[in-house]
């Protein structure tokens, strides 16, 4: 599990920054008659789908009741159609039903008018939240059923003391210029503060940190988990576990980009080995995933974490 996973907020009170945002929520919850259909707009990292999902368990609606939907790979007629169906069904467990839509925006146009009666309509056991990154390629109508909340970036302050926090959690000691520095790279986003903390913690010493902190550029969004196969295949787990994490990668359409995988684990991998230690494991993982993968696609990261650790 990496750091942003292991330390991603299950309440609201473990949120850092967005304190109206998150105020409003919790008002929202409060009334009789609250909005069934939510529009989180923000960047990437920003705490959306957090929310969201803090939203849903505040709702009474157990994980059986909870569907979440990653419109990358989810995101036309059918899948709306089945959302719809899905609504008919009344909850398993909990009082409620929750539908979260990741990356909402990459839905298709038929997508976005089949779902507008559904979010016009919505049973009174039924909740929308629709996350995006860009509510600008939404359809109009689909911004005006929804109650708008918008999520901003942290501040390099907030940041530094996300990271503290975490540090001492995990009893671990990283110089505080350290810390600032990785809190302005992060620009703003916890995620990228905590995927690039976990690179950190690899190395050993003040310098190898400063060096690699100078030639280092974050990854996208889903480079907090690509790091949880790199640390799978570090500890050569065996290869149920290892595949078990491609299909989850696959799942969240990280492997749709292939390529970004392959120079994520490189990436990882050679901080390991700057770290002065001799690592067999990291150098045979950058001799697998020297090859590019345009010819091979998702294929060739199954084949390169095999070469890994067979």
């Amino acid at each position: 599990m990496t750091l942003y996973q292991k330390y991603r907020p299950k309440d609201f009170s473990e949120i850092v920054g967005n304190e109206i945002t998150i105020k409003a929520l919790e008002n929202a919850l409060k009334k009789e008659n609250h909005s069934h259909a939510y529009l989180f707009v923000g960047q990437s990292g920003t705490g959306k789908t957090t929310a969201a999902r803090i939203m849903a368990s505040k709702l009474d609606a157990s994980d059986l009741d909870i569907v979440e939907i990653n419109s990358s790979n989810n995101r036309g007629i059918d899948t709306a159609r089945e959302i719809i169906q899905q609504m008919k069904i009344l909850p398993i467990a909990g009082k409620n039903k929750v539908f979260i839509l990741d990356e909402v925006q990459k839905t298709t146009a038929d997508f976005q008018g089949a779902i507008l009666k559904a979010l016009e309509d919505t049973p009174e056991y039924v909740y929308f939240f629709l996350c995006t990154t860009d509510a600008q390629k939404l359809i109009k109508p689909i911004k005006t059923r929804c109650t708008l909340v918008e999520f901003n970036l942290l501040t390099s302050v907030q940041l530094y003391g996300l990271l503290s926090k975490v540090c001492k959690l995990e009893n671990v000691t990283i110089p505080n210029s350290i810390l600032t520095e990785i809190a302005e790279k992060a620009d703003g986003c916890p995620r990228a503060a905590l995927v690039l903390l976990e690179r950190i913690l690899a190395l050993s010493t003040e310098d190898e940190m400063k060096k690699y902190l100078k030639s280092v550029v974050l990854a996208d969004e889903n480079d907090a988990e690509t790091i949880e196969l790199c640390r799978a295949l570090l500890k050569k787990e065996h290869w149920n576990v290892i595949a078990n994490i491609l299909k989850q990668l696959n799942e969240n359409g990280v492997l749709d980009n292939p390529e970004k995988v392959r120079y994520t684990v490189l990436s990882y991998m050679n901080t390991v080995l700057l770290s002065g230690k001799e690592n067999a494991i990291a150098m045979m993982a950058l001799e697998a995933f020297s090859q590019d993968t345009f010819n091979t696609g998702k294929a060739g990261i199954t084949l390169a974490c095999l070469k890994t650790i067979l």
